[in-house]
Order: C-alpha cells, then structure tokens, then sequence
C-alpha cells in the first residue's frame, strides 16, 4: 500500500492575524509625549507551514499545530519593558516571534492615535522572516 503525498506543500503557509490590539502605553520621545500614556493599536501576523495547521479538531490537536497564544505572549513581553519608539516596539515583537523557527513571516503595524490634533494616527508596518538556509555545496 502506497501512502499518496500530502496536498499540502511545505512552501504553503497560513497566515495568523491578531488586530485592534488596543493598548495603553509610555511612548514617544516628545516633550509632550513623556510621561503620558497614549493609546496604541497592534496589528501582528505570522504565517507558518500548512502543515501545522492540518491537524485534528480539537485541544490534542492543536498540540502537532501553531498555537497563535506564542503571538499574544510575544507583545506581552515586548512591552513588558519600557520602549520610546513604535518602530523599535514592532521590531522587538518581531524579534521574538522569529524565535520560534516555525515562524516564517511575521508582520507588525503599530499605530499611535491623536499624536497631534489635526492627525489621526502615526503608524508604523514591518515584515520580517527567516534567514534562507543556505545549503552546503560540495565543490
């Protein structure tokens, strides 16, 4: 008996998004910003392999999968520590999202509101993913 190749490519990946992350935080290197928290809002995606995403329906399951509960720990850490700019927030969550090797690609847009009266929001968006391995050629 033959096993028949599974339909999904390890080149394949799904995409996690957790939005409208609505925080309140210290940031901002302005005069008028120190001291004063200010609302933020995080969007972050990561995309991981299909293949850890194929899994049984139900709590078992998801232990051979992605469980996206490592994204919402990564903000928590990421502000766990006092940060001045919304690129270095985005890029400390991004920093410890790609620890995770089933991680490929992970997105981070951080946007602050009201910065100044006639401005909405001041955003900033990342993308970051894994180094391409590089294989060993024999010469």
């Amino acid at each position: 008996m033959s096993l028949l190749p599974s339909p999904f490519s390890s080149d394949s990946l799904t995409r996690f998004v957790l939005e409208g992350i609505d925080l309140e935080l210290e940031i901002g290197i302005n005069a008028f910003e120190i001291g004063k928290p200010q609302k933020v809002s995080l969007t972050v995606s990561v995309e991981v392999p299909d293949t850890l995403c194929h899994i049984a329906d139900s709590r078992e399951g998801l232990l051979a999968g992605y469980d996206y509960n490592h994204v919402y720990d990564a903000i928590q850490q990421a502000i766990s520590e006092p940060v001045a700019l919304i690129e270095v927030l985005a890029q400390r969550i991004a920093d410890l999202l790609l620890l995770n090797p089933e991680v490929r690609v992970c997105e981070i847009k951080v946007m602050k509101y009201r910065m100044w009266p006639e401005v909405a929001t001041v955003a900033v968006s990342i993308r970051r993913s894994q180094p391409l391995l590089t294989k060993n050629r024999a010469l």
